[in-house]
């Protein structure tokens, strides 16, 4: 069930978390700041098939990833800017703003069990104890062409990594 933000409240009792959730900018940027020296964007996968090309990341510290995101990008938007294909180690907000033209949806938000393949994914890659996580969902244009981003906030957010006495784990690519 995917929520607007308004019910967020009524969902989530912890400030620290919603304001998180609620970040209306570029999340890279806030987690940047907030991890400073330690921060890290890991891309674990990015290939096309079935349709659409799939973007796989981790940003936070190294030693203890903050966010788990997936872009899908469908072909006919790939067709129209294949740069997308293309931005590396550039977050995906970050080279959107770069670009220019670009429109966000409002944000959806849902509580996600750990059977659902997205947050199973995040688990192989930036290992966590099983557990629900909030995932926040926002569509993207570039130019009218669409494209979907689902971010999932994993337990260590807003903690600083080991020098915070965060548990150490390795991204596994």
């Amino acid at each position: 069930m995917w929520l607007p933000a308004s019910a967020l409240d009524c969902y989530e009792g912890d400030a620290a978390l919603r304001s998180w959730l609620r970040t209306p900018g570029l999340l890279t940027e806030r987690v940047r700041a907030a991890s400073g020296a330690t921060f890290a964007l890991q891309v674990f996968a990015e290939d096309t098939r079935h349709g659409e090309h799939r973007r796989a990341i981790a940003l936070g510290p190294r030693e203890a990833p903050w966010i788990y995101a997936e872009t899908a990008i469908p072909d006919a938007t790939l067709a129209r800017e294949p740069w997308l294909a293309r931005i590396g180690t550039v977050s995906l907000g970050e080279a959107l703003t770069a670009h220019g033209d670009v429109t966000r949806s409002g944000f959806s938000y849902a509580r996600l069990t750990p059977d659902v393949p997205l947050l199973a994914r995040a688990a192989e890659r930036a290992p966590f104890a099983p557990q629900p996580l909030w995932v926040r969902r926002s569509e993207f244009a570039v130019r009218g062409a669409p494209l979907t981003v689902q971010e999932v906030f994993l337990p260590a957010i807003g903690r600083g990594g080991a020098a915070a006495g965060a548990p150490r784990v390795a991204w596994r690519a």
